[in-house]
């Protein structure tokens, strides 16, 4: 059982039998269960990595209720309780090397800030709906014009990309969008499009053939002894195949197959972790759920489930495949899609062990299916090895590849829904972060466009002036 400590909190990781053993965070506070928290837990069945975030953020209001609770108790002072505690959380406790609160809180980014005191806010929401709690920030102060178009532009934003956007409650809308909460949350610059977000295509073949090499100078070892196998397919998957870190884990061994039309390009299905359907290669889908048969064959669950090193996360993927709850990996170069499966094929037969108790690809050394964090590490590894620094903002980080696959896309000419599919995003919206040209992209269309002004010496005319 894994916790979350805190001054004068602990949560807990505890099974919901309701939901077959589904693990919730559950917080204690003096020396008791809070169960409302837990209700609203189970009543929005978020991922455990989204309940982090929020078990995160109650856990600081308790640690601070404890800390300085005690100076809001009047009820005109009750109203700065949020602004208090928002700035503790911002900018820290600690002043000139000394913390009277004991909380020891150092600042925080205001982008992590109003992700932690979104959470409160919107646990306290629910709560005040549900038991007629006071809200701690509630929507009581008329919004400013300012905050009328940003909730315009979020809601059409969400609409758009809905299918039954025309049953969407527009008065309901309008009602909503009058009010703002009585204390506004910190507000942060707007991200700026990154000049390094890619993985460099031109240090592609360096990072699979030397990066992920053991022992690649004795050439009388197979090929399976001188190449890390497995990471390389995760490594395609990723760049040429755009899948998010965590997507390639999900995968079965029977998740990879080939068709009489294209023989030699695989073809890859990735399944929804809990409602991906149980089919053989190539076949049509069954009824029974990939988290049925993990548990009715091998007593396991998804491995969206576990916690710890062994935790796998899944996003709110398109699924291109509804009919299997899956989406086929599109691939950007049939060249690698060929080394793939020629890889994968290897993998099989040589690399991954025949009888293990599970159905998954990607395996440990001690043959447990993978996870993305041992991945990274393996990766890191390899990226130093071809003298780079493992780094997001370079573009060097794992995510680079997405960024790279998704670049591409949009340089080729496709449309936004296009990538929409290929990306098996939700939103068509939500591939803009990976297809915004960099500012070096910028100045190049700039150049190119752009008629000379005049024909005349500045420097020489001012001086003549």
């Amino acid at each position: 059982m894994r916790s979350l400590h805190g001054h004068h909190h602990v949560w807990v990781m505890v099974e919901d039998w309701d939901r077959v053993g589904r693990l919730e965070y559950l917080l204690i506070a003096n020396n008791d269960f809070v169960w409302p928290i837990w209700q609203f837990f189970k009543a929005h069945l978020m991922e455990l990595s989204g309940e982090k975030v929020y078990a995160q953020g109650i856990g600081m209001l308790v640690d601070f209720i404890a800390a300085r609770g005690h100076e809001f108790q009047g009820v005109e002072a009750r109203t700065g309780f949020f602004q208090a505690f928002a700035g503790a959380v911002l900018f820290g406790t600690v002043r000139d090397g000394d913390d009277p609160t004991s909380l020891w809180w150092y600042p925080r980014s205001i982008r992590r800030t109003r992700k932690l005191l979104h959470s409160v806010c919107t646990v306290s929401d629910w709560l005040a709906d549900k038991y007629e709690a006071i809200a701690i920030n509630p929507f009581t102060r008329p919004a400013t014009l300012s905050e009328q178009i940003a909730f315009w532009r979020r809601w059409n934003t969400k609409t758009a990309s809905q299918l039954l956007s025309h049953l969407v409650g527009r008065k309901e809308a309008e009602t909503k969008s009058k009010l703002a909460r009585r204390d506004s949350l910190p507000r942060g610059q707007p991200p700026t499009p990154n000049t390094k977000s890619q993985f460099p295509g031109d240090r592609m073949r360096d990072l699979l053939l030397i990066g992920f090499a053991t022992n690649v100078d004795d050439a009388t070892l197979p090929i399976w002894e001188r190449w890390n196998i497995r990471d390389i397919l995760v490594t395609l998957l990723l760049h040429y195949g755009g899948l998010r870190v965590s997507e390639p884990f999900h995968l079965w061994v029977d998740d990879v197959f080939v068709t009489e039309e294209k023989p030699g390009i695989p073809v890859v299905l990735v399944h929804h972790p809990s409602d991906g359907k149980v089919h053989a290669p190539g076949g049509p889908p069954t009824n029974v759920t990939r988290a049925a048969y993990l548990r009715y064959h091998y007593n396991m669950s998804p491995l969206t489930l576990l916690t710890g090193k062994r935790h796998v996360g899944w996003k709110n993927s398109l699924l291109t495949r509804p009919a299997y709850n899956a989406f086929e990996v599109v691939w950007s170069s049939l060249n690698a899609a060929a080394l793939f499966l020629q890889l994968y094929r290897i993998y099989i037969a040589h690399v991954r062990p025949v009888s293990l108790n599970h159905p998954f690809l990607l395996v440990t050394e001690s043959g447990d299916p993978m996870a993305p964090e041992a991945f990274r590490k393996s990766r890191n590894r390899a990226v130093r090895k071809i003298g780079l620094r493992p780094s997001r903002e370079e573009g060097t980080a794992s995510h680079g590849h997405r960024h790279a696959y998704g670049h591409l896309l949009k340089k080729v000419g496709m449309s936004d829904k296009e990538i929409m599919v290929c990306m098996h995003h939700s939103s068509p919206q939500s591939q803009n972060d990976y297809t915004m040209p960099t500012v070096p992209e910028v100045h190049q269309a700039m150049r190119a466009m752009a008629e000379p002004v005049s024909t005349f010496d500045f420097h020489a005319e001012f001086a003549a002036g």
